[in-house]
C-alpha cells in the first residue's frame, strides 16, 4: 500500500499560499495588530517585515477573512489617509534572481481602486535607486512594468482580462517574469466563481535591473497614488520553479479550504498544523465542518482514507469524514462518506478533497484533527495463496518485481500469533538484486518486511538466497514508546486507538464489546494490542494492505470445507493434551488484589467437570484492578484450563486452487470439518495455525483446535462483568471502619436515614449494612435515573479517596445505563470538572 497524498500542514487546512525554499518573503497579515514598531511579520522566516506607514488615526486595520486576517487600508479617503506598506531591501531582495521571479497574492479592491487610473499594488519605484518591476491596476485592469539598471522602461503592458474587477471582490493575481528567456505572463482568478484568466505569454527586450536595491512598497507610489482595499498572502519568489499551472492549481485546489475562515466553526490557525473547533470567549462550537484543499488522487487500485486525530472518547470526536473527487478541479462529485474502515467511496479521479465534521459534547473541550492520508491499494497480482509468488515492493509501496523463480515459499501464521514468510531464490536470478533487508514483500493481500537474507552455497555448488520476513504489523513493536495509561470501564476501541496513535495504522472493525478497567504498562503498540486481546478477548486481525487492526469476536467463518482421507487429507494426528489441566485457579490482580471478598472468602475458582483431582494453577492478571472483572476473567480462563486441549495436525491439500473446487476454500481462523472413519472421527474444528506451501499447496500443514468459542464472545457470561475506577480495590470491613474518622460525607452509613442526603428514588434499608446496620438502597427502573447526592467542603489536601461497598442482585443495564459515582469538583477559580466512577 502506497501513500498517495498527505494533508498535515497549516496551508493544507487553510488554503494559504505555501512557503517554499525559493520564497524571498511572504506576508500573511494574520496578526491582530502590528507590533510596537508598527511592523507586520514576514512568514517566510527571512524577517523581511512590512512597516505600516499610516496606521494610527486611519481606517487601516487587520480584518478577519477567508485566510485568517488580512490587511485593509485607505477605506475612507486614500488621498488623506495615505496608508501603505514598506519592506526595506537589505540588498538581497533582487540579487541572484535565477531564471524566474514570481510575485502575487490576493487583493480585495474597493470601488476607488477599480475606478481610478493609476493604482499601485507591488511597487519598487520608490527607490532607493532604480526599480525592477511595478505591479498595478490601470483603470481596473492588470498592468506590469519592468525596468533595466538605468531605470528605463523595458516592458509596459496593460492586460484586459475576461474577469472584471468588482468592488469588494477577492482576486488572486500573479506575474511570472522569466529573467533570461525574457518572457512574461500574468494571472487573474476570481474567488467568487472560480474563474481563471491567464494572459498570453509576452516578451520583452533588454535586461532586468538585477542590481536593484529598491524597497518593496505596497499600495502607494510617489506619495500621490494609493490603493484602497485589502491585501492577503502576498509573496515574492526568485529563482522560482513555479509555473502558470502551479499557480492555477494553487487557486483551484485551495478555494474551498476553510481552516482560516473567520466565518467557519473550525480553526486551523490557533494551533498550527491541526484543526480544532473554533472557540469564542473560551467556549468551543458544538460541531463544525472543515473543508481541505484538494490533493492528488488518481489511484492505481482502491483507496483508503486514514485520519489522525486527538479526541476524548465519548466527549469529542471526528464524527464524519466525507470526500469529493474531480478530474479538473472545477467539476466535483457529490460528497460521499468513507466506509467503516476508511474505504474511499467516491469515484477514482485525479484530485480529492475532504469534508470532515468535528464534534464535542463538552464545549470546554475540542477534538483535534492532525493529518489526512490517502492510501493507494493496488490490486494484488495474485488473488489467492495457491501458486502465488512473492512481489517485492519499492519504497512507495508500488510493485518492483515479481519473483517468478522463488521456491519453497511457506507462509506460517497463527490465530492471535505469529505471521511469517520464508522463501528461497536462486542467487544468480536477475531479480536477486531487488531483495534487501527491511524492504517489503507482498503475498496476495498481505505485506511482509524482510528481516534476514542468507546466501548459502551447498555441497553441489548451488548458491541459494534464503529470505525470512515478518508481517508488516510486526513494525508496531518499534513504535514510539507509549506512556502508561489507565482505562476505566472502556470497550477495546479506546485502548486500541491509543496504541495505534501516530503509528500509521488505524482502527478497523471491533465487534468485541466487553468493558475493562485496567492499566497499560507496555511500551510499544504491538504489545499493547496483544494485551488488549488477552484482556478483552476476540481475534486480533491485522489488515496489512489497508494498515487496519480489527478485533473480532470470531475472526473466521464456517467455511464448509471438508477434509477427508484420500480426498485432500494426506495424514492426520490427533493430540489430547492434559499437561496443562487445572481444576483450581488462583488469580491475582493489581497490587496482589484478589476477589476473595466477593467469592466466599476464596481466592480461587474451581472446575471439576473433567477431573475430580485438585490441580492448582495461578493466573497473573496484574493489569486488572477490578475484583469483579478478575473473578470473571479467572472463571473464563479456568473454563479453558479445566479440560483437555484437543488439537489436530493435518497434512492437507488446498483444493480451492483447482478448477471446480473453489467452494473448498478456507482461511486461517475458519471452521472446517474433519472426517476420518478409521479414527472414528467427524468433528467441526477451527484452523488455528497454518503452514501454507504456496508453490506446492498439497504440502500444507494445518493445526486445528476444537475450541470454537473464544474469549470475546458476546454471549459469554463474563461479558457482563462490573467495571470500577482503576485505582479502586475491594475494602474489607476493618478498612471501611478505619476510613470513617476521616470521612467528609455526613451520615455515610445511613444510620440517620436520609439526613444530609438529597435523594431521588433511594430508600434506607435498616437491616443490611457493612460497617453499620443500615445502608442505602435503590431498585432500578429502565429508562429512569435514581440518585443520591451530597455536597461536601473538604480541607485542602493533595489527594482524596472515594470508597463505597456495593451489593447487587439481578442487575441489568439498559443500552445507556450507568451505575456509579459522579463527582463534580469545583475549584477556587469557579471552574468545575466532572468525573464518573463506574461501579458496575
Amino acid at each position: 500500500m502506497a501513500i498517495k497524498s498527505i494533508l498535515t500542514s497549516q496551508t493544507d487546512f487553510t488554503g494559504e499560499f505555501p512557503v517554499s525554499e525559493k520564497t524571498v518573503a511572504l506576508w500573511r497579515f494574520n496578526e491582530a495588530t502590528p507590533d510596537s514598531n508598527n511592523m507586520l511579520a514576514d512568514d517566510s522566516g527571512h524577517n523581511r517585515n512590512f512597516f505600516v506607514s499610516g496606521w494610527s488615526g486611519t481606517s487601516a486595520n487587520l480584518s478577519s477573512g477567508r485566510l485568517g486576517r488580512y490587511f485593509r487600508q485607505n477605506i475612507i479617503n486614500p488621498t488623506s489617509e495615505k496608508t501603505h506598506l514598506v519592506a526595506t531591501n537589505d540588498g538581497s531582495f533582487f540579487s541572484d534572481l535565477g531564471e524566474k521571479i514570481v510575485v502575487g497574492g490576493w487583493i480585495n479592491p474597493t470601488t476607488y481602486s477599480v475606478g481610478q487610473t493609476y493604482i499601485p499594488i507591488f511597487n519598487t519605484r520608490q527607490g532607493p535607486g532604480q526599480p525592477i518591476f511595478y505591479v498595478s491596476l490601470f483603470q481596473g485592469r492588470l498592468r506590469l512594468m519592468l525596468y533595466n539598471s538605468s531605470g528605463s522602461l523595458i516592458y509596459d503592458q496593460t492586460e484586459t482580462p475576461t474577469i472584471p474587477l468588482k468592488n469588494n471582490g477577492w482576486y488572486f493575481i500573479a506575474s511570472i517574469i522569466e529573467v533570461n528567456s525574457k518572457r512574461v505572463q500574468n494571472l487573474l482568478c476570481d474567488r467568487s466563481d472560480g474563474a481563471v484568466w491567464q494572459s498570453p505569454v509576452r516578451t520583452f527586450t533588454g535586461d532586468l535591473n538585477q542590481s536593484c536595491v529598491a524597497d518593496i512598497v505596497m499600495g502607494m507610489h510617489a506619495n500621490t497614488y494609493y490603493y484602497a482595499g485589502g491585501f492577503d498572502d502576498w509573496f515574492y519568489e526568485k529563482d522560482s520553479s513555479l509555473t502558470m499551472e502551479d499557480l492555477i492549481f494553487y487557486f483551484k485546489s485551495s478555494i474551498l479550504a476553510n481552516g482560516g475562515d473567520s466565518t467557519a466553526d473550525v480553526d486551523a490557525l490557533v494551533d498550527p498544523g491541526s484543526v480544532i473547533l473554533k472557540a469564542t470567549s473560551g467556549v468551543y462550537a458544538q460541531s463544525g465542518q472543515f473543508y481541505s484543499i484538494a490533493a492528488a488522487c488518481g489511484l492505481s487500485g482502491t483507496g483508503r482514507v486514514s485520519v489522525t486525530s486527538e479526541y476524548i472518547a465519548g466527549i469529542t470526536s471526528i464524527s464524519l469524514v466525507e470526500t469529493s473527487t474531480s478530474d479538473d478541479l472545477s467539476s466535483w462529485t457529490e460528497w460521499q462518506a468513507i466506509g467503516t474502515s476508511g474505504e474511499l467511496q467516491s469515484p477514482n479521479r485525479e484530485y480529492i478533497r475532504y469534508r470532515i465534521t468535528l464534534s464535542t459534547q463538552d464545549t470546554s473541550r475540542t477534538p483535534k484533527l492532525l493529518e489526512i492520508q490517502l492510501h493507494d491499494i493496488p490490486k494484488p497480482p495474485y488473488e489467492r495463496l495457491g501458486f502465488a509468488r512473492p512481489v517485492v515492493l519499492d519504497t512507495n509501496g508500488a510493485w518492483e518485481a515479481v519473483l517468478e523463480n522463488a521456491f519453497d515459499i511457506v507462509v506460517t501464521s497463527e490465530v492471535n500469533g505469529a505471521d511469517i514468510l520464508e522463501f528461497k531464490l536462486p542467487f544468480h536470478d536477475s531479480k536477486r538484486e531487488t531483495l534487501d533487508n527491511e524492504k517489503q514483500v507482498q503475498i496476495v493481500n498481505d505485506v511482509y518486511r524482510i528481516r534476514t537474507i542468507t546466501d548459502e552455497k551447498s555441497s553441489d555448488g548451488r548458491v541459494v538466497t534464503q529470505v525470512y520476513a515478518e508481517a508488516a504489523f510486526y513494525d508496531l513493536s518499534f513504535s514510539a514508546e507509549k506512556e502508561p495509561m489507565e482505562f476505566v470501564a472502556e470497550t477495546p476501541e479506546v485502548p486500541m486507538r491509543y496504541a495505534l496513535l501516530n503509528t500509521g495504522w488505524s482502527l478497523g472493525n471491533v465487534t468485541v464489546n466487553t468493558k475493562r478497567t485496567w492499566q497499560s504498562t507496555e511500551k510499544n503498540a504491538l504489545a499493547i494490542l496483544r494485551t488488549i486481546q488477552n484482556i478483552h478477548g476476540g481475534d486480533l486481525i491485522f489488515d496489512s494492505a489497508n494498515r487496519l487492526v480489527h478485533l473480532l469476536t470470531f475472526g473466521g467463518t464456517d467455511s464448509g470445507a471438508l477434509f477427508c482421507y484420500r480426498k485432500n487429507m494426506k495424514s492426520i494426528q490427533r493430540v489430547v493434551d492434559t499437561r496443562s489441566l487445572i481444576t483450581r485457579l488462583y488469580a491475582y490482580g493489581k497490587d496482589g488484589m484478589t476477589f476473595a471478598s466477593i467469592n466466599g472468602n476464596k481466592e480461587y475458582v474451581e472446575d471439576y467437570s473433567y477431573s475430580s483431582e485438585v490441580r492448582v494453577g495461578t493466573l497473573d492478571a496484574s493489569s486488572i484492578s477490578n475484583p469483579y472483572q478478575l473473578l470473571e476473567f479467572a472463571n473464563m480462563r479456568l473454563a479453558q484450563y479445566a479440560k483437555p486441549r484437543i488439537s489436530y495436525v493435518l497434512s492437507a491439500m488446498d483444493l480451492s486452487v483447482l478448477t471446480g473446487y473453489e467452494h473448498e476454500a478456507w482461511k486461517l481462523g475458519d471452521i472446517v470439518t474433519v472426517d476420518d472413519k478409521d479414527l472414528n472421527l467427524s468433528v467441526k474444528t477451527r484452523v488455528v495455525r497454518r503452514q501454507y506451501n504456496l508453490q506446492e499447496p498439497w504440502k500444507t500443514l494445518l493445526e486445528l483446535s476444537t475450541t470454537l468459542r473464544e474469549l470475546g464472545d458476546s454471549s459469554a457470561v463474563w461479558d457482563k462483568a462490573a467495571d470500577i475506577l482503576s485505582s479502586a480495590d475491594v475494602l474489607d470491613r476493618q478498612e471501611v471502619k478505619d476510613l470513617v474518622p476521616f470521612n467528609h460525607l455526613r451520615n455515610s452509613r445511613a444510620d440517620d436515614g436520609l439526613t444530609y442526603w438529597l435523594s431521588s428514588g433511594f430508600t434506607v434499608d435498616p437491616n443490611n449494612g457493612v460497617s453499620g446496620s443500615a445502608s442505602f438502597k435503590a431498585e432500578g427502573v429502565l429508562g429512569m435515573t435514581k440518585s443520591l447526592s451530597q455536597t461536601v467542603y473538604p480541607a485542602s489536601r493533595k489527594s482524596y479517596t472515594f470508597s463505597v461497598q456495593i451489593a447487587s442482585e439481578n442487575l441489568q443495564k439498559g443500552p445507556n445505563g450507568k451505575v456509579g459515582i459522579e463527582v463534580v469538583i469545583e475549584y477556587e477559580d469557579g471552574s468545575t470538572e466532572t468525573r464518573f466512577i463506574d461501579l458496575y
